[in-house]
């Protein structure tokens, strides 16, 4: 199955029905002009502007943290309190997945940095002081 959109499918209904049906195509061409006009609209929504409100929020807290954070120490900045777990984790998410952030699972704690950092276990560092 491809990825056809209804625009494309309606053009392919005009040209099929041709000049045989006048009412159908008057129909079809107002739907085409539906979807152009609500195709239009676009900009995010107010729900994506706020999300990317908390996402610069997030790098920002990421960026002041030397290596890796839990999510709940993530959201325990009181600029993040009213998010849930869930909506913290799905904008966690699209964060890695836009290679903003890197995600590292340790002892299954997930743990977050911005990309590039290195990731060293905690216990390596416990383990650098103490031969010290």
């Amino acid at each position: 199955m491809t990825n056809m959109t209804y625009a494309q499918a309606l053009e392919i209904a005009l040209t099929a029905i041709g000049d045989t049906n006048a009412e159908a195509t008057d129909r079809i061409k107002a739907l085409m002009g539906q979807l152009a006009k609500r195709g239009s609209k676009g900009g995010p929504t107010k729900t994506q502007k706020a999300n990317e409100a908390f996402k610069a929020i997030i790098l920002e807290i990421l960026e002041d943290a030397e290596g890796f954070v839990l999510m709940a120490d993530l959201m325990a900045d009181e600029r993040l309190a009213d998010l849930s777990v869930q909506k913290m984790g799905a904008l966690l998410g699209q964060l890695v997945k836009a290679d903003k952030v890197v995600k590292q699972v340790y002892r299954k704690k997930t743990m977050y940095a911005i990309a590039g950092t290195e990731f060293v276990a905690p216990d390596a560092e416990v383990a650098e002081d103490e031969a010290e």
